[in-house]
């Protein structure tokens, strides 16, 4: 087996390990979630090469027996710095970064392209919200845990074109309000039908085309917070990151 391995990634998280190393968290179009130490990444030749939220292709080396890697070099592709310079932005990035590493499943190269996206658009200046939501609606898409929006997954029933779609936390999926098992009047988790023909519309655009479809401000707030539930009731709970990008 080749312990020199080629790969794709994108770098969730960094930790310091010792006085030297850091402890890297990728995920990679091949290997999916990894993590890697980067000897002397404090001070050796690895030393501010290998910064939070920036992807490239990296060289590992794969110790079979221990079953860890080490990172020898990497080639940056893209380095995410204006993501770690706007502070809204690292909430983005860390949140995406939390929901991919908490519900690590789905096809690798579809995440890591998903991942990859969302990362060149917040690094372009492009809206926050909008790449949130559509961040998580196709994140959960992949995990196969996307619900149908033109029939509720329960009763069957076939939504009206006006209906207001709830929540139920058992399927992890929106439902008619007679299916809905959490608190209808609170609306936390109530998907209206303006935002429920947003996401179908965008559904079969690419990233970008999803992206680019404009929402009021108040509206794109209002879809984004839904979105977040969303993810943290599929996630298993709450989010560490949920706060902070919630506002």
């Amino acid at each position: 087996m080749n312990r020199n391995l080629t790969t794709s990634a994108i770098v969730l998280l960094g930790r310091r390990w010792g006085d030297l190393h850091r402890s890297i968290t990728l995920y990679s179009k091949d290997l999916g979630l990894i993590h890697a130490l980067a000897y002397g990444a404090r001070k050796g030749k690895l030393a501010g090469k290998i910064e939070q939220f920036l992807s490239g292709v990296f060289y590992l080396y794969h110790n079979p027996v221990k079953n860890d890697y080490s990172i020898i070099d990497v080639e940056i592709q893209t380095t995410g710095e204006r993501i770690r310079n706007d502070l809204t932005r690292t909430y983005a990035a860390s949140f995406m970064a939390e929901l991919v590493m908490r519900m690590e499943g789905g096809d690798r190269q579809s995440v890591h392209a998903l991942l990859q996206q969302a990362y060149a658009l917040l690094d372009a200046n492009e809206s926050i919200d909008r790449i949130i939501i559509q961040f998580i609606w196709r994140f959960i898409a992949i995990a196969g845990l996307q619900g149908d929006l033109a029939s509720c997954p329960i009763c069957e029933k076939h939504y009206s074109e006006e209906e207001i779609l709830f929540f139920n936390t058992v399927i992890h999926a929106p439902c008619c309000g007679d299916c809905s098992d959490v608190d209808n009047d609170s609306f936390q988790l109530a998907l209206g039908p303006g935002a429920r023909k947003y996401l179908m519309f965008t559904s079969d655009m690419d990233f970008y085309g999803a992206v680019a479809i404009t929402l009021n401000e108040p509206t794109a707030r209002r879809i984004k917070r839904y979105m977040l539930r969303y993810a943290s009731i599929v996630a298993g709970g709450d989010l560490k990151t949920l706060a902070v990008v919630m506002e």
